[in-house]
């Protein structure tokens, strides 16, 4: 009897044993220690894993359920997986990190550096720090061909960049406090949580940073990060529901540590504090009297301790609904075309146009900032918002800057039925949007800004600006010294060089034919605009008949005079154009954006309603 009862025993060990080696419905893996254990959300089970020998230090998912993973071992690293699909699954050596654990080391947290992927989610990522040089760079293992590049400055920071896993683009920060942008209106994310428990110094809630992180599986969660931008920095992770409930701030975390994941059925991973026992020799009732934990928040808001350290990784849940493509070809891109509330950039280098894909919101217009930052005001629902995407080889992604507090309506001009135009104010570091439409000045009456650098929105001109509170004004001020050498003489317009003999610009073009109707057609009078990057031609508008306001054709003329051009069906009260580096001309001429050449031929660009052009 006892020896069948022995034979059962053995066969009862072995499904357990078969049990535990089947971990291909992993979701969570934690490090204690060292030693690496494996979470099951279905059925709640943490299992330890023996077959790893040496000390983990870090760990990363794929999305074919591979675990890759940094050990130490004789205080060097090495990179490990385990295919959790095996029956038997077991640790395979990738690559040599060839970095000490030292060298792992990040100077302001004193952690070991994560691993992480890259933009292309084929090269997996460790920090490298060498503390005798001064020198950082960046390893990448690629996972396709085992081999280990080393990368430093700005080609490692471009190779590796990631942003944001999910759309983030309809949440921003505003006055202390976070909003969530819907089509119903903005919902305050953080209004409920009472942050001066967490950063008791009024000056520092003035800092007061908002990130999100993470959206909750089914959409309807949220976590954050709420930060003080000073030194280092510092700050906490918190929560709330999108509809605006719920709200907390998870004053046991710290944004040092790894940002909280989400488990598919809708747990929230964190690394919080635990109490450290007294009888530990690091304790210390003052300074040291918690310990980091892993820990588990369910749905209901019940949190559990699942295990001690500070290191996890979450397996991806699968596509998400609001994930947003990685979009890195808009480098170099200097013209925005804009139509039907989309966006195509163009790269005059390459002669490319680029759709921009990661903008689902109705695009209303659009300004170039300090050359590669486009900023842009989105509709959503009844109101405005102020957005803003690099173009850069980073992964390029739109960011909400701030609520306009405006309605398109407030926006739309009563002579053209367009929209205001977005200025970019370099003089004061600000983007503009000019609103209520005013008959008195057959434009708009008012004006909002947002300050570039200080992150804050304007309601108009302070009273101590000594400037014209005409945004247009300062197009003007940018060519104040080429205008000293424009002049209008018996109803022609020259050109004044430094040396030699005034040149005509205008003496080959018949003005009276661009007239809607001879009987208003009256001798030009002409407004300098500006003079091309290369220095070879200039455009300005000329008026030869009046109503409400000033009307007559663009025109473009080389400045030594041989290439004179006027053209129809342009406006002088309601133009769009912009030079192209090469200095070739683009303006808009109904639904057709021309492109004409310093050299006079004209050709059309594309087919759109709007555009803008880089100054840079």
């Amino acid at each position: 009897m006892k020896k069948y009862l022995f034979v059962i025993a053995v066969l009862m060990l072995g499904i357990v044993s078969c049990h535990r080696q089947n971990l291909s419905d992993t979701d969570l893996v934690v490090v204690d220690h060292g030693m690496m254990s494996l979470y099951d959300v279905e059925t709640q089970a943490l299992t330890p894993f023996e077959n790893e020998p040496d000390s983990v230090l870090n760990l990363l998912f794929d999305e074919n359920n591979h675990l890759y993973y940094t050990v130490s071992k004789n205080e060097k690293l090495s990179l490990k997986m385990i295919d959790l699909n095996a029956s038997k699954p077991a640790p395979k050596l990738c690559a040599d990190w060839n970095m000490t654990l030292q060298n792992s080391i990040d100077e302001f947290s004193g952690d070991v550096s994560n691993i992480f992927w890259d933009k292309t989610k084929e090269n997996i990522c460790i920090h490298k720090t060498d503390y005798d040089d001064y020198d950082y760079s960046i390893l990448f293992y690629n996972v396709n061909t085992g081999k280990i590049t080393e990368l430093s400055g700005d080609e490692a920071y471009t190779a590796y960049y990631v942003d944001k896993d999910f759309d983030a683009s309809h949440f921003f920060s505003e006055a202390r406090d976070m909003y969530y942008a819907t089509p119903n209106g903005k919902i305050c994310l953080t209004d409920k949580v009472d942050f001066t428990k967490a950063f008791e110094d009024e000056a520092e809630l003035e800092d007061l940073y908002f990130d999100p992180e993470a959206v909750s599986p089914d959409g309807q969660r949220l976590v954050y990060a709420a930060t003080i931008y000073w030194g280092e920095g510092w700050g906490f992770y918190g929560l709330a529901n999108l509809d605006g409930s719920n709200q907390r701030l998870m004053m046991d975390t710290d944004i040092w540590d790894l940002i909280p994941r989400w488990l598919p059925n809708g747990t929230l991973v964190y690394v919080g504090k635990a109490p450290r026992p007294k009888e530990d020799p690091e304790y210390d009732e003052e300074w040291n009297n918690t310990q980091p934990c892993i820990m588990l928040l369910d749905s209901k808001e019940n949190a559990k301790q699942l295990s001690l350290g500070k290191t996890f990784a979450v397996k991806p849940c699968g596509e998400k609904k609001d994930f947003i493509q990685q979009q890195t070809n808009l480098a170099g891109c200097d013209v925005a075309v804009l139509d039907q509330g989309k966006v195509t950039f163009y790269n005059s280098t390459t002669g490319e146009f680029v759709p921009f894909v990661n903008e689902n919101d109705s695009v209303i217009n659009g300004v170039f900032v300090n050359g590669d930052d486009f900023y842009y005001t989105v509709a959503i629902g009844d109101e405005l918002y102020l957005k803003e995407v690099y173009l850069s080889d980073y992964v390029t992604q739109p960011s909400m800057r701030t609520s306009w507090d405006l309605k398109l309506d407030d926006c739309v001009s009563q002579t053209y039925g367009k929209a205001s135009t977005l200025a970019w104010i370099p003089a004061f570091d600000r983007v503009g949007i000019s609103y209520n439409f005013s008959w008195d000045y057959y434009n708009f009456a008012d004006i909002k800004f947002f300050a570039y650098y200080d992150n804050k929105k304007l309601d108009g001109w302070s009273e101590d600006e000594d400037v014209e509170t005409d945004v247009y004004d300062e197009e003007f001020w940018k060519y104040e010294n080429d205008l000293e050498h424009f002049v209008s003489d018996e109803n022609q317009y020259f050109y004044i060089p430094e040396d030699g003999e005034d040149i005509c610009l205008t003496d080959q073009i018949n003005f009276e034919e661009y007239c809607s109707d001879p009987e208003y057609y009256e001798a030009p009078e002409f407004v300098f605009y500006s003079i091309n990057p290369t220095r070879t031609c200039a455009t300005f508008g000329s008026i030869i008949e009046w109503g409400d306001l000033g009307h007559g054709p663009l025109c473009m003329s080389s400045l030594d005079g041989k290439v004179q051009v006027a053209f129809k069906d342009t406006d002088a009260a309601d133009l769009t154009w912009g030079w192209m580096p090469d200095g070739s001309l683009l303006y808009l001429n109904g639904r057709s954006i021309m492109i004409v050449h310093p050299n006079g031929t004209e050709e059309i660009f594309a087919e759109a309603s709007d555009f803008v052009v880089s100054t840079k």
